[in-house]
């Protein structure tokens, strides 16, 4: 990680506008805040981390955010935070990015020419939901996720007191999937009654709760932390919430995705173990390469398909493929 120091004009920090925007014909910039006006010009900090001067005449290429529609508390703070940082007024960290994402484009489209709607990628990454499959396949974890934890049946179980039968069941899941390490998953399989039962309602909430996802998330977090004797890995932390959620919760692969964060939203919060917060800023960075993704037209199934691109893009053996060209 690293912290740039530009010369920009200096602001008062606490005057900083609130106000986000969109630019019209690069939305893969993603949001951007005002950082200072002067002559005949604008920067804006965009969340792809760059500080982008706009002149006059073209201000109105910048599409106003409207928070209604947008979650922006978050992107609001990490855009405050990257313009002091980037005038030297802050610790804020800004992630480096070590490659570009047309860079991650090209390596991904030479592996799997038909992105992925490529015959290999579906070999590779998605398998079938019936027959004969891998752990590194993504359609038959989904199916297992969707009869193990389908709402009126862990429901039942629970209402039953059964429920030893739920959490073998979801553990099932989790050990048919490479998104978690199989000791994690045996460590959870010699919980006690008692423990086995509060695991069971815990994940029950978390992917079927009616409480906002950050008190739930954290709630799971607490748990694992407990019967794991320390903090989880984010890969065990965030599997369920892919599996049984795909369009909208991603598995975090931090290695991988702090990365990435250099690219697309590289002020976020990245703690190295799971938190609510660095979360929320992991799945910013998913969406934000679903984003691109879609831009450049390779549209992914879910976020397990960004997940995978990831990995497949920014693992060690990739960027020493990078780096070697």
């Amino acid at each position: 990680m690293a912290t740039q120091t530009l010369n920009v004009p200096d602001i008062d920090h606490d005057d900083l506008p609130e106000q986000l925007y969109r630019h019209s014909q690069r939305p893969e910039w993603g949001m951007a805040l005002l950082a200072w006006e002067r002559n005949s010009r604008r920067a804006y900090q965009f969340e792809d981390g760059k500080l982008r001067k706009i002149r006059k005449g073209y201000y109105d290429l910048l599409d106003p955010v409207d928070p209604s529609e947008v979650p922006t508390t978050a992107v609001l703070a990490n855009l405050q935070a990257a313009i002091k940082a980037l005038q030297g007024g802050s610790d804020q960290k800004v992630q480096k990015a070590v490659c570009t994402f047309e860079q991650q484009l090209n390596l991904f489209t030479k592996l799997y020419p038909k992105g992925f709607d490529d015959p290999k990628w579906a070999e590779d990454k998605r398998g079938t939901a019936k027959g004969a499959s891998l752990k590194r396949h993504r359609e038959p974890s989904l199916e297992a996720a969707r009869e193990a934890l389908d709402p009126s049946r862990s429901a039942s179980l629970i209402d039953e007191e059964r429920h030893g039968e739920l959490t073998e069941s979801i553990l099932d899941v989790l050990a048919g999937t490479n998104l978690v390490p199989l000791s994690h998953v045996k460590a959870l399989r010699r919980l006690d009654e008692e423990e086995s039962a509060e695991y069971a309602e815990v994940v029950f909430n978390l992917v079927h709760g009616d409480e906002p996802l950050e008190d739930r998330f954290r709630k799971y977090l607490k748990m694992l932390t407990r019967f794991l004797g320390g903090r989880p890995s984010w890969r065990t932390s965030t599997a369920l919430l892919a599996l049984t959620h795909p369009q909208t919760e991603v598995a975090v692969r931090r290695s991988a995705f702090i990365r990435q964060a250099g690219s697309i939203a590289p002020t976020g919060a990245y703690s190295r173990k799971p938190r609510v917060a660095s979360y929320l800023s992991f799945r910013r960075v998913a969406l934000g390469v679903k984003t691109r993704l879609e831009a450049a037209g390779h549209e992914p199934a879910d976020l397990l398909d960004v997940h995978d691109f990831i990995w497949t893009t920014l693992r060690k053996s990739a960027l020493d493929h990078l780096n070697s060209e």
